[in-house]
């Protein structure tokens, strides 16, 4: 009989916890305490007040805030988010509930390493451009950003250059980072133009962007003019609590949770207090502070472990987030990243993180590298294949195509076949060949071909370019930013 059992499950997604709910309830109260009792400091006049007038204890620029609050603020803010792409198609969706694991690229870097030389070297507006177009070819790294802070332009401008050059290379959904409200200003007015009018851009966002806490527990007016601005506007955005065990949160991992909780929370109340039902992505990152060599690291199974947690915290709050996963401490793409690659994005998929943060950074975000793009796409799309799990159906049981064929046969010529082999999943860049013909086709090894696929996909057209029309009314309001810095 080609007949399923009633209550049977056809096909489970793989995934796992690493926190069960009684500790994620224990983790969250402990953060409510925190900020009950100990409070937090915020240097924003407008924040304050909006806390001050919600209820919350409020000395000078210590503010200590009721559990109620938070649970409202929890209770009221999206449980979904929709981000689109530039041309306006659904691209993301975020949710404690959905599973999706998305991948964006790093930020902020000052140095690269470069395609052609191999040596590091500052950042350029070329580099942004070519990393724009590397990421819209690449299938698996959904979200794009710059990989860079360029030097070559007016420093207080990185930001509003970055934003403008990826708009054009890219149709993906974008995350911006800013120096400040200026900066954020002027790259939402860029993306209405891109858009066709504000009112369409709101409606369909196609950036993320946010602001960071001064961990621990203070909160500064430049990160929440940048976040408050976004709040009024209804855009989506983190709100990042880096915690670094044993400098700036406590050195055990709990501990640390309770601190970066208790962080992205006064970012949620905010959100909450200034619009409600903003949305809003909670954000905690686990760093490391290595007390050997006093070095901030961004790997190691302490990082893994403590993001996956995240993740089950999240989900009990049933709100997006984001954590970062998909990094290396390495100061090359080498073996040393290949593994510390591949361990996070598999753990980020595993826990079915959100939103993963930093894919290409390299030396513990101070360079970054257009191969280790390459190579993270690649195993993206493999560990993504792992976590489908496996259908268990009348048809994948394939009684009928194991009768056709019967002993001593084979399933070469088989339909069964025909209509399912190309549901496996299939490399790109990585190979499966003898050593024989490995040597015969140059020897490459996997830096090689990374760096070949990058030079193809560079020497390829914008995929979909902006109409002229538009990129001239980007670089008219570029040129109206830059005035803010002519003497």
């Amino acid at each position: 009989m080609n007949t399923l059992r009633a209550n049977s499950v056809t096909k489970q997604s793989v995934q796992f916890k690493v926190l069960n709910d009684g500790q994620c309830r224990e983790i969250v109260h402990a953060a409510f305490r925190v900020l009950e009792r100990t409070g937090c400091t915020v240097h924003h006049e407008e924040a304050l007040k909006l806390l001050q007038d919600a209820g919350c204890n409020v000395d000078g620029n210590r503010v200590r805030i009721p559990t109620h609050l938070l649970e409202k603020a929890i209770r009221t803010a999206p449980t979904q988010i929709t981000i689109y792409d530039r041309e306006g198609n659904p691209a993301l969706h975020l949710g404690a509930a959905s599973g999706k694991s998305h991948f964006i690229a790093g930020m902020e870097n000052q140095y690269l390493i470069d395609t052609d030389t191999g040596e590091k070297r500052l950042t350029t507006k070329q580099d942004v451009a070519n990393v724009g177009k590397v990421i819209d070819a690449l299938p698996n790294v959904d979200v794009a950003c710059g990989l860079a802070c360029i030097s070559d332009c007016t420093p207080q401008m990185a930001d509003v250059y970055e934003a403008r050059i990826l708009l054009e290379n890219t149709t993906k959904p974008i995350i911006v980072w800013n120096f400040d409200l200026d900066g954020i200003k002027t790259q939402v007015e860029m993306c209405a133009a891109v858009a066709g009018g504000m009112d369409k851009f709101l409606a369909k966002p196609f950036i993320l962007a946010g602001g960071a806490a001064s961990t621990p527990l203070a909160h500064s007016e430049d990160a929440l003019d940048k976040m408050l601005y976004m709040f009024k506007l209804g855009l989506p955005g983190p709100y990042v609590a880096a915690t670094m065990l044993g400098g700036t949160a406590p050195a055990t991992l709990a501990g640390s949770f309770v601190m970066g909780l208790a962080d992205t929370l006064v970012g949620l109340l905010l959100s909450q207090l200034t619009n409600e039902g903003c949305p809003f992505i909670a954000t905690t990152y686990t760093d490391i502070l290595d007390m050997k060599s006093m070095a901030f690291c961004l790997t190691g199974p302490e990082v893994a472990l403590g993001q996956a947690a995240t993740a089950d915290i999240f989900r009990y709050l049933d709100l997006p987030f984001s954590v970062h996963l998909g990094v290396t401490d390495s100061p090359v793409f080498d073996q040393q990243a290949a593994f510390d690659i591949g361990v996070q994005i598999y753990t980020g998929i595993l826990s079915g993180a959100n939103l993963n943060m930093f894919l290409g950074y390299l030396e513990t975000a101070m360079s970054a590298s257009l191969e280790c793009l390459v190579f993270g796409d690649e195993v993206i799309g493999y560990c993504r294949r792992i976590v489908e799990g496996i259908e268990v159906s009348a048809e994948t049981l394939a009684e009928e195509a194991i009768n056709n064929v019967g002993p001593n046969g084979n399933f070469l010529g088989e339909e069964h076949t025909m209509n399912h082999f190309k549901e496996r999943w299939v490399p790109t860049n990585f190979i499966r060949t003898t050593y024989e013909k490995w040597a015969d086709d140059g020897g490459k090894d996997l830096k090689v071909r990374a760096h070949e696929k990058v030079k193809n996909i560079l020497a390829q057209e914008i995929r979909k370019p902006l109409a002229p029309e538009v990129l001239a009314e980007l670089d008219a309001i570029v040129a109206e930013a830059e005035k803010r810095y002519q003497k």
